[in-house]
């Protein structure tokens, strides 16, 4: 049996003697990472406040749409819900300025 390998023999005899990155490298690489997530926070925070401009924009929609409802009641219940939608706008664009 020729194919027969001996592991123990073949095997590297230190398993920390993993070779070093230069540290011109790994800043390199640090300051490349850093301008990934600074263009990935910008990016996110541009979606949120455009996701916040429609739905601000649909909430005056609905009211537009409430005016048109004849039944009392019914036009009630609607505002509150509307009501509700744009408080919680609200606290999204106050969390949405924090970012």
């Amino acid at each position: 049996m020729l194919n027969v390998i001996e592991f123990r023999e073949k095997a590297p005899r230190g398993r920390g003697s993993v070779p070093a990155r230069a540290p011109a490298v790994v800043n390199a690489d640090i300051s490349e990472l850093a301008r990934r997530i600074t263009r990935l926070h910008s990016s996110a925070r541009g979606e949120i406040d455009e996701a916040v401009l429609m739905l601000d924009l649909a909430a005056q929609h609905a009211r537009l749409i409430a005016r048109q409802i004849g039944e009392p009641s019914a036009r009630n219940d609607f505002d509150d819900h509307i009501a509700t939608i744009e408080q919680l706008l609200q606290i999204a664009r106050e969390m949405a300025l924090k970012l």
